[in-house]
């Protein structure tokens, strides 16, 4: 198994790599990685480079760029998840799956029965959500980091369907529209917005606020999903729908 690190553009060059940080930790003291092995490098646009280590010191990996290419595993659509905030280990389940998923942007929102309470704690859950986020899309083999936003409420989360081709929001009360046609219907779409709910479900309230900025109900099926599954399963389906030939 090769191990993959995503490395900012400026410590990567024609002939160089250079590994700081948790990364640099990593390989020296939890991977054990020596002068010599191969490791694969990510600079978050999409390009992965081999590259053979150099030098482990305490605080720097030095390695000799060997080859680079383009990576071909992200998905053609770029999907963004607006997802009201659960409790913390689902929202970090939430991040970790949607990212291996190929999410390319998580919107977490603070909805009206949202029971987490983030004073105090916003900065520190953001770069929770991120390294989960670099993690599992160095797992997964992906190319780019999703990008997490910084919580917003959820009246301000949904203007963002204005900057989106298709905006939908799942909503158990919707019986007439299903994702199903909806996607068939809108074949074209490049960026697509997906708004869920929190344990509670949004208040008919949220989902007139949401029709108003643009997100269009859908019924996901007869069963009614948890807000840790369903961002999950949207994304699996739109997986299905675009890139299936």
């Amino acid at each position: 198994m090769t191990h993959r690190f995503f490395v900012p553009q400026h410590q990567i060059s024609r002939t160089e790599v250079t590994i700081t940080g948790g990364d640099a930790y990593q390989i020296k003291n939890v991977l054990r990685l020596l002068p010599g092995d191969e490791i694969e490098v990510l600079d978050g646009t999409g390009k992965v480079y081999t590259a053979r280590i150099n030098s482990v010191a305490k605080e720097e990996v030095l390695c000799d760029q060997i080859t680079s290419m383009s990576m071909a595993s992200e998905p053609k659509i770029k999907i963004t998840l607006l997802q009201s905030i659960p409790r913390e280990s689902k929202m970090d389940l939430i991040i970790q799956k949607c990212t291996e998923l190929g999410v390319a942007r998580i919107i977490p929102a603070i909805s009206e029965r949202t029971i987490v309470k983030l004073e105090g704690k916003t900065e520190k859950r953001l770069e929770r959500w991120e390294k989960i986020a670099k993690e599992a899309a160095e797992q997964s083999a992906r190319g780019v980091i999703p990008t997490i936003d910084r919580a917003i409420q959820f009246k301000d989360a949904v203007k963002e369907a204005e900057n989106h081709d298709l905006s939908l929001i799942p909503w158990e009360m919707e019986e007439k529209t299903s994702l199903k046609e909806v996607l068939k219907k809108n074949k074209k779409a490049k960026t697509i917005l997906i708004a869920i709910g929190p344990e509670g479900g949004f208040s008919k309230g949220e989902i007139e606020i949401a029709k108003k900025a643009g997100l269009k109900p859908v019924s996901l099926g007869k069963r009614i999903l948890r807000t840790e599954t369903a961002g999950m399963a949207v994304l699996s389906m739109l997986n299905y729908e675009f890139e299936m030939p």
